[in-house]
């Protein structure tokens, strides 16, 4: 059962007030110029793109990807993303990275897809939270962290 997809149509009225805060604080904490690449993994319906730069957006549910009106748009997995080496300067996961198979393995595929800096934000009410942010601890040097009112904001890079 795809839930994401089933929920499409209204996904923007369900979440999009969460989600721009959340956008709000990761673009306070971050430089972005035009020229800036930035992969949105977990984009669904592009709440989470709109940097004013060129930003993909990757995302398991079609449903999702039909109402995304941002850039370039993949359906795909966190696990195997379907860029090259060191392609994006930003990689952002916004309140997604619960919802994937195998976290190691995305957050892997994060490190080889950029050459910069990771944002990924984590649900508090998760069953996974502390097993995720130990991870990212592991395998990225977080250099800060902000509390949303539903996720904490880690801000990292490759170690």
């Amino acid at each position: 059962m795809d839930y994401y997809g089933k929920i499409a149509k209204g996904y923007d009225e369900l979440y999009e007030e969460e989600q721009a805060n959340k956008l709000s604080i990761i673009k306070d904490n971050i430089k972005i110029s035009k020229n800036t690449k930035i992969l949105d993994i977990g984009c669904g319906t592009g709440v989470s793109s709109n940097f004013g730069c060129f930003v993909a957006g990757i995302d398991p549910s079609r449903g999702l990807l039909r109402h995304n009106k941002c850039g370039r748009k993949v359906c795909g997995i966190a696990e195997l993303l379907p860029f090259k080496d060191n392609s994006f300067d930003y990689v952002i996961c916004v309140t997604a990275i619960h919802n994937f198979d195998g976290i190691k393995e995305s957050l892997e595929e994060m490190k080889r897809v950029c050459n910069g800096h990771f944002i990924i934000t984590i649900l508090k009410r998760s069953r996974k939270f502390n097993m995720i942010k130990r991870i990212i601890g592991k395998k990225f040097k977080v250099y800060k962290m902000k509390e949303e009112s539903k996720d904490t904001i880690l801000f990292c890079r490759k170690p």
